[in-house]
């Protein structure tokens, strides 16, 4: 068996979960980026250069590595490429080639963030209000409805790449007039949570749902955490996939403030904060296997170590050739 793994970037951790998991039945992954210096490249079986994933060869590239490697199995670890490979699943079923990927509506709601504010709402699930246009804030302003600070960010966008708190309306205005396709939201005051689900791709069922207290975030990923058990939290989360419907890893921020738990964010992907689940036994890249065997996985839902605190840190690798 061999797995794809797309956009590897910085994910070193994830790519050798994978690679211990494929090795033990004579497996491999393969991982690509098109920085040849992404480090999650040199932990792979294998890897390629790719072009950007925006490149009009970048889609027929990853086709000719799937070829190459006899790939069985494809993901993406960063959202702007899920869109694209779910337009593209049958391509690549046609070679008996599973992209492991919610389907295009579920991936198009949750990359962009004002469409995930509209399905939250449409189906009573507790969210943050969202604003595509100044008017519509300002009006919200003089009411009290919300007020600064604000968080405005790109309504497609990842990594906490141009996020921007505004405390004015001059503020406001400035980054609307500069930048297109913004949303705004109220600054929230609460922990933060994230919580990595796995739903099998047989069954369509949660088989694990694993929480954590993020203590400290780094570059839009978490860097440390708590793990907690929490049933609110708990059926919040079964509610929201059973009304969402996706497939494999997914990824799910959340804020707990004074009127409860409400949903910021849903990822269709593996989380930068996926290794604290991982090393309390709540094994995606396994359950991924069973379910490309044929097998359905046995729900492990809560079946970890409450307290555990995960903390990353900083390591490094010289390379002295790259492709």
């Amino acid at each position: 068996m061999k797995v794809l793994l797309c956009s590897a970037g910085r994910r070193v951790k994830l790519v050798s979960y994978f690679k211990e998991e494929l090795n033990k039945i004579g497996g491999m992954v393969i991982a690509v980026d098109c920085d040849n210096k992404a480090p999650a490249l040199y932990s792979a079986d294998a890897y390629e250069i790719v072009p950007h994933i925006e490149h009009c060869e970048y889609l027929q590239t990853i086709k000719g590595i799937c070829k190459k490697y006899q790939i069985d199995a494809v993901l993406s670890l960063i959202d702007p490429e899920l869109s694209l490979l779910a337009s593209n699943i049958h391509e690549f079923e046609k070679e008996n080639i599973k992209i492991i990927i919610s389907n295009k509506e579920v991936v198009n709601t949750c990359y962009d963030k004002y469409l995930t504010f509209t399905f939250l709402q449409e189906n009573e699930l507790p969210c943050i209000s969202t604003y595509i246009n100044s008017e519509d804030v300002e009006g919200d302003l003089l009411n009290g409805r919300i007020r600064f600070p604000l968080i405005v960010k790109p309504r497609k966008g990842s990594a906490s790449i141009g996020i921007h708190k505004v405390n004015s309306l001059n503020e406001l205005n400035g980054l609307f007039e500069r930048y297109k396709d913004l949303i705004v939201q109220p600054f929230i005051d609460g922990d933060e949570y994230g919580v990595d689900c796995y739903i099998d791709l047989l069954t369509k069922q949660a088989t694990n749902i694993f929480i954590k207290r993020k203590i400290k975030m780094r570059a839009g990923e978490t860097d440390k955490s708590i793990a907690v058990k929490d049933k609110e939290l708990m059926n919040l989360v079964e509610k929201l996939i059973n009304t969402l419907k996706p497939i494999g890893p997914v990824d799910i921020d959340c804020f707990k403030t004074k009127a409860g738990y409400i949903i910021s964010e849903i990822n269709p992907r593996f989380g930068g904060g996926y290794p604290h689940a991982h090393e309390l036994g709540q094994n995606f890249p396994g359950n991924i296997i069973n379910n490309l065997k044929g097998l359905s996985n046995t729900p492990q839902i809560g079946n970890y170590e409450e307290g555990s605190i995960l903390i990353k840190f900083d390591s490094h690798q010289i390379i002295h050739e790259v492709g």
